[in-house]
């Protein structure tokens, strides 16, 4: 693929990504403002939906379709870039949805005796999630753009492993600076 149709790609794939997270942060925190949602419900929802689409990544398998265009068009350039380590990214992504789906329903079970069941937040807090977020998705998302569009055909063998790796160093770090942010700012 020439660099000026990469480019374009990639930038692209930014802009989507990025619209996608605020909708559906800023449609949640309207939720939230709207109706009283109970621990419970909120994370057994996100236990469905994420189960959901744990099943259908591993009933879609190799295919790269998608209801949006532009990320088939990236799913169809890295499954040829990536070879066979793209079927094992596909693979663990669903593996690790799964994961997070039945930590989500067991978050559900565990916050059903909660003395203030109601789902409440500070809209600073919500605002800080919404820029921690983005700015995860956009630098996991760069670091990405540079290891598989810089390479060449045999480097990337063993990427999933390494982008595993990272992710779970990434979510720590995020874990601990979200942790950080609540016991100054929240807290007091």
């Amino acid at each position: 693929m020439e660099q000026a149709a990469l480019k374009k790609m990639r930038t692209k794939q930014i802009i989507v990504s990025n619209l996608i997270a605020c909708i559906m942060i800023v449609a949640f925190f309207i939720l939230i403002q709207m109706s009283d949602i109970r621990f419970t419900h909120f994370f057994l929802c996100l236990g469905i939906i994420m189960l959901f689409l744990s099943i259908y990544g591993f009933i879609k398998k190799g295919s790269t379709k998608s209801f949006i265009p532009i990320f088939e068009q990236i799913a169809i350039y890295e499954k040829e870039k990536l070879g066979k380590e793209w079927e094992k990214e596909k693979r663990m992504d669903n593996i690790w949805k799964m994961i997070l789906s039945g930590l989500m329903f067991f978050q559900s079970f565990s916050f059903q005796d909660v003395t203030n069941p109601v789902f409440d937040t500070s809209p600073i807090f919500l605002l800080f999630l919404l820029i921690m977020a983005l700015a995860i998705i956009n630098i996991s998302m760069l670091f990405r753009f540079r290891k598989i569009d810089r390479s060449t055909e045999g480097e990337l063998t063993g990427y999933t492993k390494e982008s595993n790796i990272m992710a779970i160093a990434l979510g720590f770090l995020t874990v601990i600076i979200i942790f950080i942010f609540i016991v100054i700012f929240l807290l007091p």
